[in-house]
């Protein structure tokens, strides 16, 4: 996404946010970034199949999204920062002991962080990605 600046609520920095490397709720939702929504984001990337699939997958979701804002009349949609922070965590720790770590590669940033690639396969990424969770999001009121 760099070089392009993406500003959020408040004045926040996407470039800021990400310094330490790229990270979003199942690859799609940047807390502070209200109905700022990534399609092949952070950790979204196959290591073995198709990533239209994943693509499809993402595209039904913030299509879910977009519903639940529009069925509420309100003007935006912000994932929980908690709840992207603990979607970040778990898929963080599922390279532990995996040859992910192990290698230095285009899907590692600088510190060694895995910022493009799924941890798990194709079929749990759209199981997670099936129903958005109403309760991860705020709605977020026209002013």
């Amino acid at each position: 996404m760099f070089p392009m600046e993406i500003t959020g609520a408040g004045g926040r920095r996407r470039r800021e946010e990400w310094e330490g490397g790229a990270h979003a709720h199942l690859g799609i939702a940047v807390p502070g970034f209200p109905s700022l929504f990534l399609m092949y984001g952070p950790n979204t990337n196959t290591s073995g199949g198709s990533i239209v699939f994943y693509l499809e997958a993402q595209a039904a979701y913030i299509r879910q999204a977009l519903q639940r804002v529009r069925d509420a009349g309100a003007a935006a949609i912000a994932v929980r920062p908690e709840v992207e922070a603990r979607s970040d965590r778990e898929t963080q720790a599922r390279f532990a002991g995996t040859a992910w770590l192990e290698c230095d590669s285009w899907y590692r940033n600088e510190s060694g962080r895995i910022v493009a690639n799924w941890p798990g396969y194709m079929r749990e990424y759209a199981d997670r990605t099936e129903h958005l969770d109403p309760g991860d999001y705020e709605l977020i009121s026209s002013p």
